[in-house]
């Protein structure tokens, strides 16, 4: 079963997708969070799809660790991805993601697109998962 990570913004989220071992992770989508009903069918779906079977919700801390104004809009969206999907859903610290994502883009020569970004920042996400589950193993 894989793992999916989820880089949530007001307007986009990027996703990215765990291989069936839980070794390697890779960038998938960027998906609009609007019309709401629509964007929570295209989770639920590639949930399926992969068999899923949890989903890490980036959690935008402060540089201090405290949440934020966005880390309680992503409460409320981790509530209501539960609900709709059945499957466990978790939050994850994803204190500077993006700008590491943006570092390693401008490294590799991609230009700048807000929707790669996205997609990006979830993979570093899920990556650090994958590495700190596989060190407690």
């Amino acid at each position: 079963m894989r793992i999916m990570a989820l880089d949530y913004g007001e307007r986009r989220v990027g996703v990215a997708i765990s291989d069936p071992l839980r070794v390697i992770a890779q960038p998938l989508v960027t998906l609009k969070t609007s019309p709401r009903k629509k964007f929570l069918e295209r989770l639920k779906f590639i949930i399926k799809q992969y068999e899923v079977e949890l989903v890490l919700v980036g959690n935008p801390l402060s540089h201090h660790g405290t949440a934020t104004h966005m880390s309680e809009k992503i409460k409320d969206f981790v509530t209501e991805l539960e609900r709709t999907t059945g499957v466990k859903v978790q939050l994850w610290d994803e204190r500077f993601t993006s700008s590491y994502a943006t570092t390693l883009m401008k490294e590799k020569g991609i230009k700048k697109q807000k929707e790669k970004l996205d997609q990006v920042a979830a993979c570093i996400l899920l990556d650090e998962f994958l590495k700190s589950e596989a060190c407690s193993a």
